[in-house]
């Protein structure tokens, strides 16, 4: 779990506009005012999960500094631009939907690479299991992930079978839950956390900008020694900071293979003695993992 920096005497838990809710580390709740050079703090503002040291002066609460990040999950926006969705979390829950809609695999790929390279630690839930009546796409997706050492869970959406051993996942330190738009991410949050709606309603009506789901991202409490960062849904997600020279190893079972290859420049295309190209026919690597992958360095060659 990560511990409390010096200096730090509260921690963002959603931010409006200019303004912010901290929870200070007496557990008390405030509302606080972002300085001008923090709300540009690291070209993206201030975000939720991360540590300040926070002053009141007249009964107005104010940030004065944000505490270096010891991670941070960053997508690109629309502008390329970065974008922090949150920092300085334990873990990250990755929901994904077995069916309806089935979640594909390079999405999935997608928010992992971002865990990688922001080191924030993934997880890897699967909802709606009710609907993968044969487990033929658990089978599939626990394969495909064989070689990767981070947990993988399913959860029933009908009878909530799977949602009690996250409780002993997320009993300590600050999980954030992520995923696509439609997964089953609030039906999940609302079961882990009954009362979630409520205060998301009451946030809501701080923020102004009514439903949360659709806004900005929340940190609440979880239990007596945890708090759960809920984000919002996301049509489509791009990780941040990907370049040719460090893409491969976010993607450590390619990268892997890769070292065996013939040429140290090959690309795993049609070159000769590729252990990548060899690992794929003899199904040591999932296709769908290569595939990716060079979707991904693709969208790199078409930025330029």
């Amino acid at each position: 779990m990560l511990k409390l920096p010096a200096h730090a005497n509260a921690r963002v838990a959603t931010i409006a506009r200019r303004t912010c809710l901290l929870k200070l580390t007496d557990g008390e709740q405030v509302e606080a005012v972002l300085r001008g050079k923090l709300f540009d703090y690291d070209g993206s503002g201030v975000t939720v999960g991360d540590w300040v040291h926070a002053v009141a002066d007249n009964g107005q609460w104010a940030v004065e500094e944000v505490i270096e990040r010891a991670n941070s999950y960053l997508r690109k926006g629309l502008r390329r631009e970065k974008q922090v969705m949150f920092a300085n979390a334990d873990r990250v829950l990755i929901v994904a939907s077995l069916a309806k809609p089935q979640t594909k695999i390079a999405a999935i790929d997608r928010f992992l690479v971002a865990a990688l390279f922001g080191n924030v630690k993934p997880v890897l839930i699967l909802t709606k299991s009710d609907l993968d009546e044969t487990g033929a796409r658990v089978k599939e997706i626990r394969e495909t992930y064989d070689s990767f050492d981070f947990p993988i869970y399913s959860v029933n959406n009908l009878t909530g079978e799977g949602v009690e051993p996250l409780h002993g996942l997320l009993a300590e330190g600050i999980s954030a839950i992520i995923g696509n738009s439609g997964v089953g991410k609030s039906s999940l949050t609302n079961a882990l956390i009954p009362e979630l709606e409520l205060r998301v309603r009451e946030v809501s009506s701080w923020s102004g900008k009514g439903t949360h789901t659709t806004t900005a991202a929340l940190l609440v409490p979880f239990g007596e020694r945890a708090m759960l960062i809920d984000t919002p849904g996301m049509k489509s997600f791009v990780p941040y900071g990907l370049t040719r020279e460090n893409l491969a190893s976010l993607f450590p079972d390619i990268r892997d293979f890769a070292a065996q290859c013939r040429f140290r420049n090959c690309k795993h295309v049609a070159e000769p003695d590729c252990a990548v190209i060899e690992a794929i026919e003899e199904k040591k690597l999932p296709q769908s993992r290569f595939k990716s992958y060079q979707r991904l360095l693709s969208e790199l060659d078409e930025a330029f």
